[in-house]
C-alpha cells in the first residue's frame, strides 16, 4: 500500500527512523537526514514481502538539537518547546512540540498557510550544496560542543 500525503495510514516518523533513513529533531514530529535535514517529503510503500530490516542510524542530531534550538527560538506560535532534554513518547525520545499552536498558527496565518520558519532556520538543512555546509554539518555531529560550533557558524 502507498502511504503518501493525501493518503498515510502509518505514521512517518517512526517508520524513518526504523528504516535507518533519519533522526528526530527537536520539533518533535519531524525526522532529519543526515545530508537533507528535514526539508523532505516522505512517502513509503508498506507491504507483507519479507525484507532484511535496516538498523536505526545516529549521526548526532539529538545532541545537536540540545545545543542548537534555533528553530523554538524563531517559531512564531511557540510550538516549539525550549527545553534542552526530550521525553519519552510511545517508545521514542522526542521533544514535546505543541503541534496543536502550530497548526492554528498555519492555518490562520495571514501571510498563507504553512509557515517553514523551523526548516529555514535549522543549520543542518541544506541551504546549499557546497563543501563548507558538508563539513558543517559533519563537525556538528560530532558532539555537544561541535554542535555549538555549528550552530554558531551558521549564526554568521
Amino acid at each position: 500500500r502507498a502511504q503518501h500525503f493525501t493518503n498515510y495510514n502509518a505514521v512517518m516518523p517512526p517508520c524513518i527512523i526504523a528504516a535507518g533513513l533519519g533522526e528526530l529533531t527537536r520539533t518533535g514530529d519531524c525526522t532529519a537526514h543526515p545530508r537533507l535535514g528535514f526539508r523532505h517529503r516522505v512517502a513509503a510503500v508498506t507491504t507483507d514481502l519479507p525484507l532484511a530490516p535496516d538498523k536505526p542510524i545516529d549521526f548526532g542530531m539529538l545532541d545537536f538539537c540540545r545545543v542548537c534550538g534555533k528553530c523554538a527560538d524563531n517559531c512564531p506560535s511557540g510550538a516549539i518547546t525550549k527545553d534542552k532534554e526530550p521525553v519519552e513518547y510511545n517508545g521514542y525520545l522526542r521533544w514535546d512540540t505543541d503541534s496543536k499552536k502550530c497548526t492554528i498558527f498555519r492555518a490562520t496565518n495571514k501571510e498563507g498557510s504553512s509557515c517553514g520558519r523551523c526548516m529555514k532556520v535549522c543549520p543542518w538543512d541544506s541551504k546549499e550544496q557546497s563543501w563548507f555546509h558538508e563539513a558543517g554539518t559533519w563537525i556538528g555531529s560530532h558532539g555537544e560542543a561541535s554542535s555549538s560550533l555549528l550552530k554558531k557558524i551558521d549564526d554568521m
